[in-house]
């Protein structure tokens, strides 16, 4: 019965004390808005400056947590660690928007050093400034030669980052240490490697030099490194660069619009996603949208130097960069090349055409072009590929030109060639007919693909040639073991019936004069410009009144999909009235087209609509000018200054035009004209209307 009294006189004789481990949790409670600082042990006293917060020594269990819609300027330095079962949290609570950490201006609003451990989460992140430099939100430095552990990094935001967007001139090495993340073990080949870095569910916006980094390689990979749900959006460069690590996973990203935000992108390159100096990595699931153009990047997917093993990319879905699909680069870095083989399957690229993969020099790379589908209604078909050990099989090329390269080392076997693509003499099992697939040019996310499933009768159905290196699944997941060309090889679907026309949006008819890459009215890839047709009384979301119908104008991004090229689409529109009204015009020469509109009791009736040429200046009988913009846009001739992809050569015109209905019965659908997808001569219908 002494046992308890006897323990406490022996520890305070010889100073035992409980293990951090075991010592109880902590919580500090922050509040930056506080009339006056207290001790942070509840809410009802709070610390109230990060300069109280950093003073903390963090040990296991304890949790610092920031009020909700508060915001405190600063720097955020946290010291110390926690253990794998208890780490250390910075958290938020209370109602509200998530608490903002505003950085001072320096290199960094939130810097851990050496930590392990360490979770930091709900929070949301700043770092502006007048000017740019090498500037982060989160940064982690290894700065030991002690090996890390545990640090993680979700359901954060984080944006207006001043950081540097420039990577060439004096300044360029602070390119790759500017990021709304980064990681980094510096100097090279001393501090020790991370094992767990998880970045996870964070929303990163308006970062200058890009989304999420790990920068440099210290004494070891590190390890156990994953990179998922993140959404980055306008950043002024790459959106996830993965160096210096062991068999990364990313996967489930989303990275749009890169080089553009509040700090764009200056000169130089940058690209989607890719490793460097890494061993195995494997990209999945991700998609990479809208990039603006660079020198010679502003691909979704790249494979760089020092890669080890291989380099995989399967699942992901891309559109509208302005570099394509791929670039493989593990030839032209101060890393060496190791020859990794790049596996690229059961990706879906829609209007990213472009592939050069180490085409040159002594150093090639292995290359493996695996069951893709390439749909690419505006582009040309652009690949370039390593002579020494490149495979191409199994893929669909879609597009109104281009062709794959014929060298010796070069081995190419069942693909589909359409739409005006050259089939490969070296193709035994060529097929050159229409692959059949769903929908096309439907696709408006990762997730949204289904367009790319192959109809019953497709000649790609079960003809693909297996392979050992496959994967084991298509894109949605059906097994391979029935090989199909292209990326899906699951059971034929059904012809799609669209719920409404912007289900059925096939083409990009209207870009941005910041980005006018991304339209593709025209095989020629020009475009309305949505600034211009602003000019002209066009607003996006706003409505304007077109033969007694009432739209709304784009209400979309600029550069996705947004208007229905006419091939042979049925569309559900439903009510009665006296009228149509269709909304749009005609590509390359089109000017007459007929639609059949169905009725809830069968029957059907064949309407002709009449549009202008999407140059004309004046409508056909019957027929109105909704809107001519004074200029369109094209392709830029300078990757740095986008106002050259804005031409005054034409302008350019939006149509309506109304046919009549039979007031007593119920529309039921509306069959577009047939026609192709590709951006070629034909109606292009922004929306349709049932009016009086």
């Amino acid at each position: 019965m002494r046992l308890a009294p006897l323990f406490a006189l022996v520890v305070m004789l010889f100073g035992f004390a409980t293990p951090a481990s075991a010592a109880a949790a902590r919580n500090f409670f922050v509040d930056c808005q506080a009339a006056s600082g207290g001790s942070g042990r509840n809410a009802a006293q709070p610390l109230n400056t990060l300069a109280d917060v950093n003073a903390i020594a963090l040990r296991a269990k304890d949790m610092i947590k920031f009020r909700a819609g508060t915001v405190c300027v600063g720097r955020l330095e946290p010291v110390g660690s926690g253990t794998a079962e208890h780490p250390v949290t910075y958290t938020s609570y209370g109602d509200g928007p998530k608490p903002i950490i505003q950085g001072d201006g320096g290199e960094w609003a939130v810097h851990l050093v050496d930590n392990s451990y360490l979770t930091l989460e709900k929070l949301h992140v700043t770092n502006p400034a007048a000017t740019t430099a090498r500037r982060t939100g989160v940064q982690y430095n290894s700065t030991t030669s002690a090996a890390k552990a545990g640090i993680v990094l979700r359901d954060l935001e984080i944006s207006d980052v001043a950081g540097w967007g420039n990577k060439t001139g004096a300044n360029s090495s602070w390119f790759a240490y500017s990021a709304g993340i980064s990681i980094q073990a510096t100097p090279d080949n001393g501090p020790g490697p991370i094992d767990g870095i998880t970045i996870t569910g964070n929303y990163i916006h308006d970062t200058g030099g890009g989304g999420i980094k790990i920068s440099r390689k210290g004494n070891d990979y590190h390890r156990n490194v994953y990179i998922a749900r993140n959404t980055i959006r306008a950043v002024g460069g790459d959106g996830i660069v993965v160096h210096a690590s062991d068999r990364p996973l990313v996967e489930h990203n989303l990275f749009d619009e890169g080089g553009a935000g509040k700090y764009p992108y200056v000169d130089g390159n940058f690209a989607g996603m890719w490793p460097i100096n890494s061993i195995d990595p494997i990209f999945q699931y991700n998609e990479v949208t809208r990039q603006r153009p660079t020198i010679f990047d502003s691909t979704a997917w790249d494979c760089d130097g020092g890669i080890k093993g291989s380099c995989v990319y399967q699942y992901n879905y891309s559109h509208d960069n302005a570099g394509g699909f791929y670039l493989g680069c593990q030839s032209c870095t101060e890393f060496p090349n190791y020859k990794a083989t790049a596996i690229l399957r059961y990706n879906i690229a829609q209007d990213d055409c472009r592939i050069v993969g180490n085409a040159s020099g002594d150093n090639k790379s292995p290359l493996r072009l695996y069951n893709n589908t390439f749909f690419c209604p505006s582009q040309k078909l652009d690949v370039a590929v390593p002579t020494g050990d490149s495979k191409i099989v199994n893929n669909i090329f879609y597009a109104p030109s281009g062709a794959l390269p014929s060298s010796p080392g070069i081995s190419v076997a069942s693909n589909v060639y359409f739409g005006g693509v050259t089939p490969s003499s070296a193709d035994a099992s060529a097929v050159v007919t229409d692959p059949g697939l769903a929908a096309p040019g439907t696709a408006t996310g990762a997730g949204d693909v289904d367009g790319y499933k192959l109809l019953a009768g497709s000649p790609a159905l079960g003809t693909g040639t297996f392979l050992d290196d496959l994967g084991g699944q298509d894109y949605w997941g059906n097994p391979v073991s029935t090989v199909s060309r292209g990326a899906y090889s699951g059971a034929p679907v059904a012809p799609v019936v669209f719920p409404s026309v912007s289900a059925a949006y096939n083409n990009v008819g209207v870009s941005s004069d910041l980005n006018p890459n991304t339209g593709g009215f025209s095989t020629s890839g020009r475009s309305y410009s949505g600034q211009g047709l602003e000019q002209a009384g066009l607003v996006p979301g706003g409505r304007v009144s077109v033969l007694g119908a009432d739209f709304v104008w784009h209400p979309g991004a600029y550069g996705t999909p947004d208007n229905v090229k006419a091939a042979g689409q049925t569309v559900r529109v439903v009510g009665r009235g006296s009228k149509l009204v269709f909304l749009g015009a005609g590509g390359l020469k089109a000017r007459s087209a007929d639609f059949t509109v169905t009725y809830a009791d069968g029957s059907s009736a064949v309407q002709t609509v009449l549009f202008g040429d999407q140059w004309d200046a004046s409508a056909p009988a019957g027929g109105v000018v909704v809107a001519r913009a004074s200029y369109h846009n094209r392709t830029q001739t300078s990757y740095k200054n986008p106002a050259t992809g804005q031409t005054t050569e034409s302008g350019v015109s939006v149509f309506g035009y109304a046919v009549p209905l039979d007031p007593g019965k119920e529309v039921a659908s509306v069959t577009f004209p047939a026609g192709s997808p590709l951006a070629d001569a034909g109606f292009h219908v922004f929306d349709l209307q049932i009016a009086g």
